[in-house]
């Protein structure tokens, strides 16, 4: 796990990675932005108190784009990453896996909507334990990160197994090292919710998961 760690932040200036970064930071901006849009909407929307409730109100709506910020944007990482998942997988295999030769081929309209329909599961989820979150102090950390890191090291290990493994085989693989997958996808989980970092998450989280995977399959031929 360490040295997965390791290697990914060590390549993160690599040259090849530049383009994803820069993707990976905008789009997570954009995601942001268009949240805290739509709830300024809404909120504005139904603003006919008057006075000193509208300012009341506009202080409510920040702190409801922050939480849902945080709330929605390990699920935003994962359709963010199918924007570049060859890119940041190619850097890091021509790096540390030279011999592993060309990947499965998979069409990007498929990747993309992979990664939308996780978005939805996953804003879903959050929603739903929302309560939690608000209503059990130091039990919301424990079911926030312990969700979205099942969810995230699920999608994240799965999309970069098919790249190398059919559908049938990444998800067996996946089962049978659920331990290590599902701490994976906490330590992921972990890295989208710290500030600034995140905006280069989806990069992190792929190059992470890469080598994870490489890892476990290496694990399961010995």
């Amino acid at each position: 796990m360490f040295s997965s760690i390791t290697a990914t932040l060590g390549q993160l200036t690599d040259p090849r990675l530049r383009n994803p970064i820069i993707v990976s930071v905008l789009g997570s901006i954009a995601a942001i932005l268009l949240l805290g849009a739509a709830v300024w909407y809404v909120l504005d929307w139904f603003s006919f108190f008057g006075g000193w409730m509208d300012d009341a109100a506009a202080w409510v709506a920040s702190l409801i784009v922050i939480v849902l910020g945080i709330l929605f944007f390990p699920g935003a990482s994962n359709a963010i990453s199918s924007l570049f998942l060859d890119s940041v997988c190619n850097a890091v295999e021509a790096k540390h896996y030279p011999g592993l030769g060309p990947s499965r081929p998979q069409p990007f309209v498929e990747t993309v909507l992979e990664g939308l329909k996780f978005l939805g599961i996953t804003v879903l989820v959050n929603i739903v334990l929302l309560p939690v979150y608000l209503l059990a102090p130091g039990l919301n950390l424990v079911v926030f990160y312990g969700a979205n890191g099942y969810l995230l090291g699920r999608e994240f290990f799965e999309m970069v197994a098919m790249r190398r493994l059919t559908p049938a085989e990444a998800k067996e693989l996946r089962k049978r090292k659920a331990g290590s997958v599902f701490v994976s996808g906490v330590l992921i989980a972990a890295v989208m919710t710290i500030p600034v970092l995140n905006f280069a998450g989806p990069v992190i989280a792929t190059a992470f998961m890469l080598h994870r995977f490489e890892r476990l399959r290496n694990d399961m031929k010995k």
